[in-house]
């Protein structure tokens, strides 16, 4: 009954007493069609009400996880590792090589750079976990207890420059000895880091009277790893990328039918609502299977023009009757998105097409159909 179809779809930004005096009408005449006179009435169907993830868009290092009963990025962990050795760090050692004599004084100073992954912009930490470990492949102590040596390692934010913690290995309270480890761990919170951190890296060993035999290829390790790392924003690069999502969209046979048989033209309204640091070129493609979106095949689907990825105003086209008739042969009907997008931010060093991402950010869509049909004949 033609009466179904008026209670099935959905009219949008019609006149509400139009459409009431329609429906009116066609109850009353219930499932026999007038012959004469004859109209043609718009019924919008809602092919979709859909809340699409941004996810596609974030780079493969970043996931999801809950913290603290909220919803927070994960960051795979970012670390690296340095090996120097005794020629490397005490240039009067060179020429003791081999000799069994006293250790000579040096002083040290290098950094180590652990980048994010190129298209990662910046992280907005909540928490993190920073560890570092010194492994003392020398055979004599480095810190030199008791003669004022020490280790001190400054965590900088690589495209600031700014210190986000330090830590300070003290040979007058602790010691490495020839062989072993020391591992020291800072915790980092509502932290801004851009592009990556820097350790720099002091070693002051004083002489101490140690007697060793110098060899030169001995070496010092320092590895440095952020890792457990839980972020509220990840500023990443966006450009050209592309994100496609597919849905399934439950038609009433009847209205399929009268589509079919009594369509007369059509046209499609958009609505997206967003608030994403992207803009992009957005295809709306409606085909019988998932399949056979974006195929290219105007047998198997029907590709509505290139929109804008812009929120807000309604984006409006027409569709021919034999795309609505194409669209109503279909047994299922999935309305898929693509959207190819770039980033709107600018970064540090005038890095272009970055956008800032939340947990849980989505953008909507709205997509109808609006078909005039025509009744009574």
């Amino acid at each position: 009954m033609l009466a179904a179809i008026l209670g099935l779809a959905r009219a949008r930004r019609r006149d509400p007493l139009c459409i009431a005096a329609v429906a009116s009408l066609f109850a009353l005449v219930s499932c026999d069609l007038p012959k004469a006179p004859s109209w043609d009435v718009g019924v919008a169907i809602p092919f979709s009400s859909d809340t699409i993830s941004i996810a596609d868009f974030l780079p493969d290092v970043v996931d999801t996880a809950v913290v603290g009963g909220e919803l927070a990025f994960t960051v795979d962990a970012q670390a690296d590792s340095v090996e120097y050795s005794l020629g490397g760090m005490c240039p009067d050692c060179l020429i003791l090589e081999g000799q069994t004599v006293l250790v000579p004084a040096f002083d040290y100073v290098d950094s180590l750079d652990v980048p994010f992954p190129a298209e990662v912009a910046a992280l907005e930490v909540l928490s993190a976990r920073l560890s570092m470990t010194v492994f003392n492949g020398l055979n004599f102590d480095p810190l030199r207890p008791g003669a004022g040596g020490y280790v001190a390692i400054a965590v900088t934010d690589i495209g600031t420059g700014a210190l986000l913690d330090s830590i300070f290995i003290d040979g007058a309270a602790e010691t490495l000895p020839a062989g072993t480890s020391r591992r020291v761990e800072v915790n980092l919170s509502n932290a801004s880091i851009s592009e990556g951190f820097r350790a720099k890296i002091y070693v002051h060993s004083p002489s101490d009277g140690q007697t060793v035999q110098i060899d030169n290829a001995l070496r010092a390790q320092v590895a440095v790893a952020l890792d457990q790392i839980y972020v509220a924003a990840v500023i990443a690069e966006v450009a050209g990328d592309t994100l496609t999502e597919s849905f399934g969209v439950d038609i009433d046979d009847e209205v399929r039918e009268q589509l079919a048989d009594r369509v007369q033209s059509g046209e499609y309204e958009l609505e997206l609502m967003h608030s994403t640091e992207i803009a992009g070129v957005l295809e709306v493609c409606i085909a019988g299977s998932a399949g056979d979106l974006f195929t290219g095949d105007p047998t198997r689907e029907v590709r509505l023009g290139q929109l804008d990825f812009v929120p807000g105003p309604v984006q409006t086209g027409s569709l021919t009757p034999a795309e609505i008739e194409l669209i109503a042969s279909f047994s299922a009907i999935y309305v898929g998105y693509r959207l190819e997008g770039w980033g709107t931010r600018t970064g540090l060093s005038g890095r272009m097409n970055l956008s800032r991402f939340t947990p849980g950010q989505t953008w909507h869509a709205e997509f109808s159909v609006i078909s005039n049909i025509r009744v009574g004949d």
